[in-house]
């Protein structure tokens, strides 16, 4: 048992050692899907993900980010499908629990393409600084954030970043090479 322990230890330091040093997924915190597993960024690695910073009651700018990533996810091809992925990081945290998640992705229709994550909310932060992302929150409890839909390669680098879909999601989908 120890050897295999050891085993999976060196696994995963070859696998972070592999990626390149601007690589998102070289942040090393464990957060919170929407299925109540613990995951690390790095486990996006292998395929393109769209990162987007969104909280669930938002009533405003998060639901049009939302659409907008599901647009891009509609025009996509089964073949390209299998080569993006979707990712969404609560900016409230403390509300947006794994299952306050997963019922937001029920009601919205997202499906497996689609990976929603909570942490804390220094690790929010952490985040968004790597993505230059800026959010406060309100005294009303609402969240002002930056509308940014960051695209990463498959080793967690940015491709490009961009605010709504000034192309169409066709633009997107040929920017990212997909």
């Amino acid at each position: 048992m120890k050897i295999l322990t050891l085993l999976l230890m060196l696994l995963s330091l070859d696998a972070l050692a592999a990626l390149p040093g601007d690589s998102l997924y070289q942040l090393n915190d464990e957060w919170q899907n929407s299925q109540e597993k613990t995951v690390k960024l790095e486990n996006l690695a292998g395929k393109k993900q769209l990162f987007a910073f969104i909280y669930t009651d938002c009533a405003t700018a998060c639901p049009v980010i939302v659409s907008d990533l599901k647009r891009i996810q509609q025009a996509l091809t089964p073949a390209q499908q299998q080569q993006l992925g979707f990712v969404l990081v609560s900016l409230t945290p403390g509300v947006d629990t794994p299952k306050v998640m997963a019922h937001f992705a029920g009601k919205r229709r997202l499906d497996e393409h689609w990976t929603l994550l909570s942490g804390n909310n220094d690790q929010v932060r952490t985040l968004a600084m790597a993505l230059n992302i800026k959010y406060t929150g309100l005294a009303n409890g609402e969240v002002a954030h930056s509308n940014t839909i960051t695209a990463l390669d498959e080793r967690g680098r940015i491709l490009f970043q961009q605010s709504g879909l000034p192309g169409g999601p066709e633009a997107v989908i040929e920017k990212m090479g997909l």
